[in-house]
């Protein structure tokens, strides 16, 4: 196990390490390294590759709520370079209190922001507040379907295609063997993450319902499934595994803690990152438990 200096010591990361990590677009991290918001930890010399630290992850979190706000980026700018943490706090504060009063709905962003921005937050809650295993997952047979989605367009989709899944097996006879997931691929952090642009860039996710028997595609047809709801083979991986509860605006946090804990191993793998929905559609926000799991190498006997 990690000695305590060992959690707080900061990672580097890759830019597509820290887009996955903080859901800011490639491009958008690139446009604010230009403008001098967010400066890459490192830049190599030779390469001109820029390098992240996990230092930078609350203040990744603190910009993206802060445009999610609608606040321009030299305001942004401006309240990231106060004189002291106390003035940051209170100029950005007084930002959130305002917003308060003209929408009901932003006070749950509120709070996190809030709890980011606190004296007591430091880099190292990123790798030692989740509660995180390493779990072996056997390949198996679902049912799914696939779109292209932005980040911004996911959560309607997300909420049919597991519900029509659902109706799909039932009618087929199949028997569900776990939750709901999807797959999001790395392209859908890179491209289709957070964007400071008015074009929308849209990358493939997957979502399915794992069963206990490779679905008979003869059997899918004469129960009459719509074409888009197809057999799919998930292929066996190790993954670190841990839950983010509640709504899934806070779930950039439960990725920036898991990716800290697996970059800064060493352990990462390609693929894509699985997200296991453990509750049923339609449970309030606040009662929602979704399992993240991160590709890593294979788990030692």
């Amino acid at each position: 196990m990690a000695g305590m200096a060992d959690l707080l010591s900061p990672t580097l990361l890759s830019i597509g390490d820290f887009s996955r990590m903080t859901f800011l677009s490639v491009k958008t991290l690139r446009h604010y390294h230009d403008l001098g918001l967010l400066v890459p930890a490192r830049i190599d010399p030779s390469s001109g590759y820029r390098r992240y630290s996990t230092d930078q992850l609350p203040q990744a979190q603190v910009i993206l709520r802060l445009r999610g706000f609608g606040m321009p980026l030299d305001e942004i700018k401006e309240v990231l370079g106060a004189p002291d943490l106390a003035e940051r706090n209170r100029t950005i504060i007084s930002h959130l209190e305002r917003m308060e009063r003209q929408l009901e709905q932003t006070r749950a962003t509120v709070a996190s922001l809030r709890h980011i921005l606190s004296v007591h937050t430091t880099a190292a809650d990123n790798t030692r507040s989740a509660a995180i295993q390493h779990r072996h997952l056997e390949p198996t047979w679902a049912m799914a379907c696939s779109t292209e989605s932005s980040m911004a367009e996911l959560a309607p989709w997300l909420g049919d295609a597991r519900r029509r899944l659902q109706e799909a097996i039932t009618t087929a006879g199949l028997r569900r063997t776990g939750p709901d997931g999807t797959l999001f691929f790395t392209e859908f952090f890179t491209q289709a993450g957070f964007r400071e642009y008015a074009d929308i860039d849209r990358a493939e996710i997957v979502v399915y319902v794992p069963v206990a028997e490779p679905p008979d595609r003869r059997r899918l047809t004469d129960a009459g499934l719509a074409a888009d709801l197809r057999p799919y083979e998930l292929p066996a991986v190790d993954v670190a595994v841990t839950v983010n509860a509640g709504a899934g605006d806070e779930i950039d946090r439960t990725y920036a803690q898991l990716g800290s804990y697996v970059i800064g191993r060493e352990i990462g793998v390609a693929g894509p990152i699985r997200e296991h929905h453990l509750d049923p559609v339609g449970t309030p926000p606040d009662r929602l438990r979704t399992e993240v799991a991160w590709p890593i190498l294979p788990v030692s006997g």
